[in-house]
């Protein structure tokens, strides 16, 4: 594998002039909630100028060129055409290896989840081959995902472990993830999941025959006194995620989890809800976490009792879709009650889906959210999702020159076009990353 440090670093000047829809997002000082999340700030015959790799003029075509018309800087044309902040995927785990779509095709023919599992599928079926795989594989599987997130529009990406299990497993795994920044010009932030689910085997309480709840009890300190101190030790995580989940990881086991991690100074996300109801969300927002990802089963009465908070809830439309849930996240109530809300693919071993922007088309009528609402949760919520607000999710002078192009005159034609070959050009600081052209 190559070395990290020797990534290049693509930093450009660029002009983009004469868009249809210049689709500002603006970042007023804090995530999009409430009736600005379907604020997408658009004007009309826009350009930005972009110096260095950085924002540094917005606006009317004839004002930005009016100042930045240079001779030798490149320009894209995007007459008729959408421009959008680069999206932000805030939201996959993409190190694993094996394959998982005979389950898919299983589960659709009738068998349960847990008929599923006691086959041996499952998370635990990515874990024993993503353990078994070589780092050189596991590198070649993440430069072929992050080729395919990129022409889905994406410029921010997440990536999270959690196909590992063990201390050094997991640490394997961070350590891949930053050396694989060198095949990709995506910005990467990178998440410890140590907490994704419990290991059938702890040589510390026994074989498989142990008791669940001793087991759970006995990884959960496992990760509060070895791993957490090991990832800090490492360097290379931004974020610890943590499941909250009937049978998985109880409230308290990850209230822990999380204090310890914020003792560390390691913000902390969390998985939640995706499968019953566990308090999740009520346990995310308690702990302080920056983010709560599924809610698919979150109830009504408690997004309704937790009320307005800065936890972004993150939801997950093709997730629900390829699990077959028999219920959706509740989108306009967590909007209604002054959430911020971000959208996301869920790539990962079970769920392929590596178009951010097509997982929009998805999941604007699948949670009832308007095209505004779940392009600004793909952009600048997104963003604050990941801490990352300083430099992507809005066209604001000042950040990183992140765009994309769509061959449509309004952002709405997302919405509209599922699936449609929509996407022009990708541009990560000032410079084109993809192009269909």
């Amino acid at each position: 594998m190559s070395d990290a440090r020797s990534r290049p670093q693509l930093v450009g000047d660029l002009n983009v002039v004469h868009a249809a829809s210049l689709t500002r997002i603006c970042d007023h000082g804090t995530a999009r909630r409430g009736t600005t999340q379907g604020v997408l700030d658009i004007i009309s015959d826009g350009a930005l100028a972009i110096r260095n790799g950085v924002i540094v003029a917005v606006g009317n075509t004839t004002t930005v060129m009016a100042q930045y018309d240079e001779p030798g800087v490149a320009t894209i044309d995007a007459t008729g055409r959408t421009v959008l902040p680069g999206l932000v995927e805030c939201h996959s785990h993409p190190i694993f290896d094996g394959e998982r779509h005979d389950e898919y095709a299983e589960r659709l023919g009738g068998a349960s989840l847990a008929e599923v599992a006691a086959k041996g599928g499952g998370i635990w079926r990515s874990v024993v081959a993503t353990r078994a795989a070589d780092d050189q594989t596991l590198f070649d599987r993440l430069t072929i995902a992050y080729t395919r997130i990129l022409a889905g529009g994406v410029t921010t990406l997440e990536v999270k472990s959690g196909y590992g299990l063990t201390v050094d497993e997991e640490l394997r795994a961070l350590r891949i993830l930053e050396a694989s920044r060198v095949s990709t010009p995506m910005q990467l932030a990178i998440t410890f999941l140590g907490a994704h689910v419990v290991p059938r085997y702890l040589q510390s309480v026994g074989d498989l025959a142990a008791d669940a709840d001793e087991r759970a009890t006995a990884y959960t300190d496992l990760i509060d006194t070895t791993m957490l101190p090991a990832i800090i030790a490492q360097g290379l995580s931004e974020f610890q995620d943590v499941t909250v989940e009937e049978g998985l990881f109880t409230p308290a086991q990850a209230l822990q989890l999380m204090a310890r991690s914020h003792q560390l100074g390691l913000p902390v996300r969390v998985h939640a809800d995706a499968w019953k109801p566990s308090q999740g969300w009520r346990t995310a927002v308690q702990g302080r976490a920056i983010s709560a990802e599924h809610l698919t089963y979150t109830p009504d009465e408690e997004i309704v009792e937790v009320g307005a908070t800065d936890t972004v809830a993150v939801l997950l439309p093709i997730a629900e879709l390829i699990y077959m849930t028999d219920r959706r996240a509740n989108a306009r109530l967590f909007v209604d009650q002054q959430v911020p809300v971000a959208i996301a693919t869920d790539y990962c071993s079970s769920i392929h889906a590596t178009s951010l922007l097509n997982t929009l088309a998805t999941a604007a009528p699948w949670f009832r959210m308007t095209p505004a609402e779940v392009i600004v949760g793909a952009t600048l919520n997104a963003a604050y999702s990941l801490g990352r607000q300083a430099t992507c999710g809005s066209l604001d002078v000042g950040k990183r020159g992140d765009l994309i192009v769509l061959d449509c005159p309004h952002p709405e034609e997302i919405c509209l076009a599922p699936g449609a070959p929509l996407l022009d050009q990708v541009v990560i600081a000032g410079s084109v990353a993809f192009s269909q052209r």
